[in-house]
């Protein structure tokens, strides 16, 4: 399931793509980053600077905002708390892991969300993995996640720091009559919404 609201709807149908939102925007200002036990746990040889740490923490804020992110729900029956949370005004698209799979581009990334206490766990460390794990707190959300990271380039062909992402997230073509199975109404949605629909 994608809880969505309305005017992302449209968007989908009428541009033929699946939004992905950059993982700097999200509410969650955990997003991405590893728990306390994984840092108490890695260890690094003593070639390794203050300063060298300090560009890897820049380095993963840097790529944080060209990684791009779509949430799903992964559940057999509609849910009032995701109702609530993402798509008061808005409707729901069902599809399969397997079809939405087949729709992402070859540099995506999809796979369940892991749920850790940050405070007790250790979090699997790495440039995707991390995308995949959030607090314990989030469990009831049930999240299979589509991730992309698309970081430019310099002429050198090593990742360009310089640049800056002016965009929200990144609108990525899908083929909508193979990916959906279904479209869902609100609870209680008038009926020349469900009409327009």
């Amino acid at each position: 399931w994608r809880y969505m609201d309305l005017s992302r709807f449209l968007k989908m149908v009428h541009g033929g793509s699946l939004w992905f939102s950059r993982a700097d925007e999200f509410d969650d200002v955990f997003e991405g980053s590893i728990s306390e036990t994984t840092r108490q746990v890695v260890k690094y040889g003593p070639d390794v600077t203050p300063e060298m740490i300090e560009h890897f923490n820049r380095l993963h804020l840097w790529r944080k905002q060209w990684t791009f992110v779509s949430c799903w729900h992964q559940s057999e029956r509609e849910n009032a708390l995701m109702w609530s949370a993402y798509a008061r005004q808005g409707v729901a698209i069902r599809t399969t892991y397997a079809k939405l799979s087949e729709q992402l581009p070859s540099n995506a990334f999809l796979a369940p969300v892991m749920y850790r206490d940050f405070a007790k766990e250790p979090v699997p460390e790495g440039t995707q993995i991390r995308y995949f794990v959030k607090r314990h707190y989030f469990k009831d959300e049930q999240e299979v996640r589509a991730v992309v990271i698309d970081a430019p380039a310099n002429e050198q062909g090593t990742e360009d720091l310089q640049k800056s992402n002016p965009d929200l997230g990144r609108a990525i073509s899908m083929q909508l009559s193979s990916l959906l199975d279904s479209i869902i109404c609100r609870p209680f949605a008038p009926k020349d919404e469900i009409d327009m629909i």
